[in-house]
C-alpha cells in the first residue's frame, strides 16, 4: 500500500485512500488504519490526498513538520520525509514562528485572525509549543 502510493506521487499522481482500496481489493477502512499504522511505525508522511492536500482528519503533514523542526531536523530531511518541497517546509515553519512569537500576547482567535491562518491549525501550533515547553522549559528558544 505504502509503495503504492509512493509510485503514484512519484509519476505526479495522487491517489485516494479509496482509490488504494480498490486497487488492492480492501476496504478504504483497512487502508486507512494501515496509512496510521504505517506512518507511525516509520515515522512518515504518506503520499494521498488527505496529506497532500491536507484534506480531512487526516495526519496533519504541517504538524509533523512542525515536530521534526522542534526536534532540529534539518529541513531537506523533513522534506523528504513528508513527501513535501523544502520551500513547502520552509513556509510551515516560518507561519509556526509567527504563532509562536504572538502566543501569550493574544488569544488563539486573535492569532488566527491576524495571521489569516484558521484558528484550528493555531491551536495545533500552539499545542505543539506546549509540547516543546515541557520538554526544553523555555518556549523562546526554538530557532
Amino acid at each position: 500500500m505504502a509503495r503504492i502510493l509512493q509510485e503514484a506521487y512519484v509519476q505526479n499522481g495522487v491517489l485516494t485512500q479509496a482509490d488504494a482500496a480498490e486497487l488492492l481489493g480492501v476496504s478504504a477502512g483497512t487502508i486507512g488504519k494501515d496509512i496510521r499504522e504505517y506512518q507511525e511505525e516509520n515515522s512518515v508522511i504518506l503520499p494521498y490526498r488527505g496529506t497532500i492536500h491536507d484534506i480531512g482528519p487526516s495526519l496533519t503533514h504541517k504538524k509533523v513538520i512542525i515536530s521534526l523542526f522542534l526536534r532540529n531536523t534539518p529541513t531537506p530531511d523533513i522534506a523528504r520525509k513528508t513527501c513535501h518541497t523544502v520551500e513547502a517546509c520552509d513556509r510551515y515553519i516560518k507561519a509556526f514562528k509567527k504563532v509562536q512569537t504572538l502566543h501569550g500576547r493574544m488569544n488563539p482567535l486573535e492569532i488566527s485572525r491576524t495571521l489569516e491562518m484558521s484558528e484550528r491549525l493555531v491551536n495545533e501550533y500552539i499545542a505543539l509549543i506546549g509540547e516543546k515547553e515541557s520538554l526544553k522549559g523555555d518556549v523562546n528558544d526554538f530557532s
